[in-house]
């Protein structure tokens, strides 16, 4: 039996099936390519991608508030992808507190290397969906994601 098969409330379902993708986006993920994590991936894109909108290398808090997760689990991965010679971590100039993360020459080349299949991997992810539904997807995931930040705020909050 598959979780398609479940008769369960849409809400349900699509809490239940953005688990289901999350593990399963991972595993394939981690199995494409050997050289990085699925998760390391992630963060060296956000660190790309917010690198280009603010014209300036994030730091650590940065990217834990972007990603929603701890100061902790993003500095353990920086290290060790800072090893791997993919980031380059440096003390902000103005703030000594604030490390800066820097992609190095070898992380673009390495992701300029993964391009074309990368975009394959994407392509065949949502072979079949729609232009209008993937517009609906976006919008509700939109959503998703600002109902799920007024929630950790308003935890934060509640814990003062």
């Amino acid at each position: 039996m598959k979780f398609t098969d479940f008769d369960v409330p849409k809400q349900a379902f699509i809490y239940a099936a953005i688990h289901l993708l999350a593990n399963s986006l991972q595993t394939v993920g981690d199995k494409l390519d050997p050289t990085i994590s699925s998760k390391q991936w992630f963060l060296l894109v956000t660190i790309s991608k917010f690198t280009e909108l603010r014209e300036a290398p994030p730091n650590i808090g940065d990217i834990a508030t972007g990603l929603g997760t701890s100061r902790q689990n993003i500095k353990k991965m920086a290290n060790i992808l800072e090893q791997r010679e993919f980031l380059k971590l440096e003390k902000d100039k103005n703030d000594l507190r604030s490390i800066r993360l820097f992609l190095t020459d070898q992380c673009k080349d390495y992701f300029q290397s993964r391009e074309q299949r990368d975009n394959e991997y994407l392509e065949r992810i949502f072979r079949g969906i729609e232009e209008d539904t993937l517009a609906t997807l976006c919008s509700g995931m939109g959503k998703l994601i600002e109902n799920l930040d007024t929630l950790l705020e308003d935890s934060i909050h509640a814990e003062r």
